[in-house]
């Protein structure tokens, strides 16, 4: 009896278990960047924080934008853009209630009905295209990293981060949401672009 405790112990306990590879063991030991260490910590702690801090209402931005005389000026003035080779990143906030979520795709996205009458698209994954997460991000760019490859893993763990969260807000259609986040954009938007999402808040909620 005693015997196949023991077994039925070690079975549990291997079954739970991933054989990983050496080089997988070294970089979980000692991360190939120190960027790619605590994701989960510099998303709570840096990445939602600045994009609440600096996102602004969505009517009051789009109107600004449309109403700026340079983009480069405005996107240096409300948004922020790492390179210049890159599109322009702003912080925007919206709320509204949930009209549709249309999950057909593995690029999910939800639309937004604001007070106002507008609709906005924000992505819900459980693929988020692009990386305007991470672009968004002032604590760390290319430079930090110097490699297209281990880059590009840190903004699909970013893109994680936020589809966690995404996943965990359970949305449903007619609930009424506040939604944090980004977009990118060349030059002043005829439309709201696609809000990638940092944070959302069931209205009345903090």
């Amino acid at each position: 009896m005693y015997r196949k405790a023991w077994l039925a112990l070690v079975i549990v306990v291997l079954g739970g278990c991933r054989i990983v590879s050496q080089q997988e063991l070294a970089d979980l030991k000692t991360p190939p960047n120190p960027h790619m260490s605590n994701i989960d910590r510099t998303w709570q702690d840096k990445i939602v924080p600045q994009v609440v801090t600096q996102a602004r209402p969505v009517a009051e931005l789009t109107t600004a934008l449309n109403t700026a005389e340079d983009f480069d000026r405005a996107c240096n003035a409300m948004g922020y853009r790492s390179q210049s080779e890159n599109p322009c990143i702003f912080y925007v906030r919206v709320a509204g209630t949930i009209d549709n979520i249309n999950t057909a795709s593995r690029s999910g996205k939800m639309t937004l009905r604001t007070p106002a009458g507008e609709n906005v698209a924000v992505q819900i994954g459980p693929i988020l295209r692009g990386t305007q997460l991470r672009d968004g991000y002032k604590g760390a760019s290319y430079a930090d990293f110097n490699d297209q490859v281990l880059f590009g893993e840190y903004g699909r763990a970013i893109n994680q981060q936020a589809v966690k969260m995404i996943q965990a807000a359970q949305l449903k259609t007619g609930e009424s949401i506040e939604v944090f986040g980004v977009f990118s954009a060349w030059d002043k938007p005829t439309s709201v672009p696609l809000i990638t999402p940092a944070k959302i808040i069931r209205q009345g909620r903090k």
